[in-house]
């Protein structure tokens, strides 16, 4: 469940990121531009008239069709049927299907997300309550993760309440779009705390829960695990200086030195050492 919307717009451009978004967080630059108006000079200004004169007598031979308004994507009514039905079920239950009926609707309102009218925004934010969705300064949508775990300490089963806890370490909602190894700097991007435990801890987090639980919530349980890995491996804009980064690094490889990522990760920790990585250390994104 790997979908990434980068979306360029005329003078600038961004990384959006919804909830199913599994990828490595951008580390790069991405500078909105703007460009300032010009006032016509006094000389220019008859000039301008007469060119609007022009365009206005033949207006109707270039004007554009009117564009259809965009629809609310027929996910966001299923969600809400789903988490309604659930609510008023009274008894105990798993909470995955409506969970996972949500991340199946985050992109199909991601991708529209620009597009819809102030009401038809009020109106997905309501049907998709334990959502968030934001489309001002970054475009995203992601779960609340205080919303399901209060819902799972309600009605849900041991596993949701398991899912939701080592998710809530992960994905805490005081950190916007991002996971909680990855510093935001921009609204874009960030830098990934390489140093101390935080990626040892909740990878081992999530492997336990994916032993305990192998049948729930799979695909967003090896969604975390292959993004942690990718840090570890590809990840390049350290919030640290080289010898933190390096210890950090070595955390992991000594609480998992049989995985077949570890060997990849020495020859990282190697290259630190010697000077010769590609990481940018005390790396700011923006």
């Amino acid at each position: 469940m790997n979908t990434r919307v980068n979306r360029r717009t005329d003078t600038c451009a961004r990384y959006d990121r919804d909830a199913t978004d599994r990828t490595r967080l951008p580390t790069s630059n991405n500078r909105r531009q703007s460009f300032p108006r010009r006032r016509p000079s006094a000389v220019k200004f008859l000039a301008a008239v007469f060119c609007l004169t022009i365009a206005a007598s033949n207006s109707i031979a270039f004007a554009q069709p009117t564009k259809p308004a965009v629809e609310i994507p027929p996910e966001v009514a299923s969600y809400a049927s789903a988490l309604d039905d659930l609510q008023k079920s009274g008894g105990k239950q798993s909470i995955e299907p409506v969970f996972e009926a949500g991340m199946q609707a985050g992109p199909s309102i991601q991708a529209i997300l620009p597009e819809l009218s102030d009401s038809q925004f009020q109106q997905v934010q309501h049907q998709m309550q334990g959502f968030v969705i934001a489309r001002y300064a970054t475009t995203f949508v992601r779960p609340s993760v205080g919303y399901f775990k209060n819902l799972s300490s309600k009605i849900g089963t041991k596993a949701d309440r398991a899912f939701f806890d080592i998710y809530e370490r992960t994905e805490p909602d005081t950190n916007g779009a991002f996971p909680a190894y990855i510093h935001q700097q921009t609204d874009e991007s960030g830098c990934t705390r390489f140093d101390g435990k935080m990626l040892t801890d909740l990878y081992r987090g999530w492997l336990t829960f994916r032993t305990t639980y192998p049948d729930d919530y799979a695909t967003e349980a090896q969604g975390e695990i292959d993004s942690i890995e990718t840090e570890l491996l590809s990840g390049i804009c350290s919030c640290e200086n080289a010898q933190k980064t390096a210890a950090g690094l070595q955390t992991f490889v000594t609480a998992f030195p049989d995985l077949p990522i570890t060997p990849k990760i020495k020859t990282r920790i190697t290259q630190i050492k010697a000077g010769k990585s590609s990481f940018r250390f005390n790396c700011h994104a923006g």
